[in-house]
Order: C-alpha cells, then structure tokens, then sequence
C-alpha cells in the first residue's frame, strides 16, 4: 500500500505543477514515467529497456496516423477547401441566426472530424466567428457554439480513435457504436443551448431541429449497432475497393484535363474532401491510414493545378511539423503507460484502485459525474495527461471494462475539449473574441455537464457497466 500512495503521491505532484504551469505535460509526462518506475521498484535494466525503450513506440500507431491525418488537414487548408465549405454553408443559411448558428457549428464539426491542431482552430475560426456574430448571434453564444463543434467533430476525428485502439485495445466498431448515439446527444445539447441563448425554445424550428436530429442519431446507431457479418464486410470491401479504383481512374483524367486547360476554380466535388476518409471507415470498413491516404490523393486531384505536386509536398512537410508536439505527447504517454502498466507498479497499485472505481452502474455515473472536472489541465482523467496512466491502471487492475473505460473518457472529456481555460484552442478563441477563458467556462459548463451525465448513462444503457 505504501507504494500505492508514494505512486499516488507522483501522480499529484506532477498535476500540481501542470496545474501551476511550471512544467509543460511533453516533459511531466516522461518524467513521471521515470519516479513511477524507481518508485515501484522496477529494475533500473527494465527502465531503459521496457519504460522507455518500448513505451516510445507502444503508441506508434496513433502517431503515425496522425501524421497522416495533419497532412491531410494541411492540403485541405492550403486549397481552400475549408474556406469555401465555411461560406457556401452561411450563403445556404440565409440571415435565420438559429438556421446560421446550428448550420455552422455541423461544419465545423464536420471538418474538425479531419482537421486539428491549432492552426486548423485559426483558420476555421476566424471565419465561422465573424459570420455568426454578423447576425447577431452574442460574442460568447458564438464562441461557445465553435467550442461545441470542435469537440464533437473531436469524436469522430479517426487519429482519436486510434489513441482509444492501442491504449484501451478495443476496435472501430464498439468506438463507434456509443461516439454515434452520444455526438446525438451533444448535438440535442447545442441545440438547447443556441435554442435558449437566442429564445427560441417554443419555436417550430427548434423543435423540428430536435426532433430530427434525435431520428438521425436512433437510425445512425442502430444500423451501426446491428453489424455485418464476415461475409458482409469482405464484399463490402471487394465492393469499395473497385469503386473506389473507378473514381480515381476518372480523377486522374479530371486532374490531367485541369493541368492542360490550366483551370484554376475550385469544382464544387472538392468540398468532400474533408469527409472522405470518415466515410470509407463507417462505410466501408477501411483502415485508418488508407482512408487517410485516399482523401489526400482525392483532394489533391479534384483541385489539381500546375503546381500541385510542390503544394502536395508542402502539406506534407508543414502538416507533419504541425503535429510534432502531439507526437512527443503520445510518446511521453506510451512511457507512462509501460511504467504503469508493468507488474511490479500494477500490483502495488491494484488494492487502491479496486476499493476507490466504481464497476456498478449507479456509482458509475455518479461520482465519474462529479469528478468530472478532474479532466481539467491535463488531471487524472484526462486520456492527454496524467489520466492515461491511470486509465491503463484502472483497465488492468479493476472490473471495468474497456468500453465503460471509453464512454467515461469520452464522456469527461468533454469538460477538457470544450471547457479548459488552459487549452489553446479555448485560449485563442477567447482572445479573438475580446473575453476571458472563464466566460466561456461559465457559459458552457452546466451544458457540458449534463452531456457528461447523459454520456455516462448511454455506456449503462449501452450495458458496458453492470447494474
């Protein structure tokens, strides 16, 4: 038990000047691996070889796969892909601002299901913001709608959910089947909120919002939920395989017929490109890392101009550095990782943990309820912090399953992706916006909050945790 808590000690004190910001998590992280290693008394060879050796690449995946995500995101903002998405969606809109404001934040969900980093958060936001306060739509309601859109199109970003894959071990389909019902339910909350904001609740065009959206999601999730067997997948694939070679063999012609009639417009078909890879894994049950190579090449044909092989290039290289930092934090979070999850620190910690998690559904959804904000700064539940080594813990050592583990990370972690003064995408937004990160708190939390509630109350439905 002693060295439970001394572990438990490190945990705090690395928090605590997270917290503070007197250490950056890209270096707490590793060293926290390092003191939970000497402190659980793993041998100073295994440190080397098994904490730091393998626990850089055991989240390799991940990593990679948001390389190839981030350059993706940059061929789609060097093209301008984005830009016109953002503006044919306000000129659909009309003057309406519920119309404008539900119409934008789907956009920007839709594109930050691709998008990422805070330069994507820059580029998008100093064009959605502007157009949503052109109607009237308040500085904070309109602030608050763009963290909404982030943070759902978040869920379906395919480099999360690889995250969820190597540290949980679980596969596309059982993330999908709960991220599909909740991203419903987080949309119903967006809908409130700009329904309350703007007083609009009575209104038939609330409502009808609402109410198809509640028949969206219930049709989205139960084909999802149903699945396809063996059979099905594989024609599913032969089937997309060959579709797919067909529309790339046409590309190839467009994109030819485009370099030699030199056109420099953009075809209305390139404003897909964002969606593409998400389409071919819910749909078509591909890969992440093809999906991701199939949108590139996509966007890279639909827009094709003289110059497209140095702007592919380009993309390539600023996309890669884009993402370097959540690089290094996926590799200091596989060290924390190996550190806890080996047997000497893992036993230790065991009779802790199995007396303070709860494993049964009303506890459950109560106290990861009000510990909710404990994803705040990179704490303990914060699958970008301190929380995956706890997460790793947790899996091996209690009764909760790996899917109750994703429906609370992804249920608190809503408080992080939307809430946190201290993360950059909060920070700019506020700053852009002339506020403070703790108006947006104020104004989003009780929403965000009760998503958190409904969230962890769809994994008890969902029957990830027994009653």
């Amino acid at each position: 038990m002693l060295v439970a808590i001394a572990c438990l000690t490190v945990f705090l004190v690395m928090a605590l000047l997270m917290y503070t910001r007197r250490l950056s998590a890209l270096l707490a992280l590793p060293i926290m691996a390092l003191l939970i290693s000497l402190v659980g008394g793993i041998p100073g060879n295994e440190i080397l070889s098994k904490v730091f050796g393998e626990g850089s690449l055991k989240l390799h995946n991940a990593y990679t796969t948001t390389m190839f995500g981030a350059v993706l995101a940059e061929l789609i903002n060097k093209q301008g892909i984005a830009k016109s998405l953002i503006r044919w969606v306000a000129e659909f809109a009309g003057d309406n601002p519920f119309v404008l404001g539900i119409l934008l934040t789907a956009t920007t969900a839709l594109l930050f299901s691709t998008l990422g980093g805070l330069g994507a958060v820059i580029m998008v936001g100093t064009i959605v913001l502007p157009v949503m306060m052109s109607l009237e739509i308040p500085t904070l309601t309109a602030g608050a709608l763009f963290l909404f859109g982030i943070s759902i199109g978040g869920m379906f970003n395919l480099s999360n959910w690889q995250v969820y894959t190597d540290i949980l071990g679980i596969n596309r389909s059982q993330i999908i089947e709960f991220v599909i019902p909740f991203a419903g339910v987080m949309g119903a909350l967006v809908l409130t909120f700009l329904g309350m904001q703007l007083k609009m609740l009575k209104s038939r065009e609330y409502i009808a919002a609402l109410l198809g959206l509640m028949l969206l999601g219930y049709i989205l999730s139960g084909s999802f939920h149903q699945g396809r067997g063996d059979y099905a997948t594989q024609a599913a694939d032969a089937a997309s395989l060959a579709a797919t070679s067909i529309v790339f063999s046409i590309l190839i012609i467009y994109a030819a017929y485009r370099h030699w009639r030199k056109v420099s417009s953009m075809s209305g078909l390139a404003l897909a490109t964002p969606f593409i890879p998400l389409l071919l894994v819910l749909f078509c049950r591909w890969d992440i890392i093809p999906a991701f190579l199939a949108g590139i090449a996509y966007g890279a044909l639909i827009t094709w101009q003289h110059n497209s092989i140095t702007m592919l290039t380009r993309s390539i290289l600023d996309g890669i550095s884009t993402v370097i930092p959540a690089v290094a934090l996926m590799i200091g979070i596989g060290m924390l990782l190996a550190a806890v999850m080996h047997p000497q620190v893992a036993n230790a910690m065991a009779p802790l943990l199995t007396q303070v998690v709860p494993t049964h559904a009303i506890p459950y959804v109560t106290v990861f309820t009000i510990a909710a904000p404990l994803s705040l700064y990179r704490g303990p539940l914060s699958l970008w912090g301190m929380g995956s080594g706890l997460v790793a813990l947790i899996q091996k050592t209690t009764a909760l399953g790996s899917q109750a583990i994703m429906g609370m990370l992804l249920s608190v972690g809503q408080v992080q992706g939307i809430c946190d003064p201290t993360s950059t995408h909060i920070v700019w937004t506020a700053t852009y916006l002339g506020t403070d990160t703790q108006a947006l708190l104020a104004r989003t939390i009780p929403y965000v909050w009760v998503g958190v509630f409904l969230g962890l109350c769809l994994a008890v439905i969902l029957g990830y945790v027994p009653w």
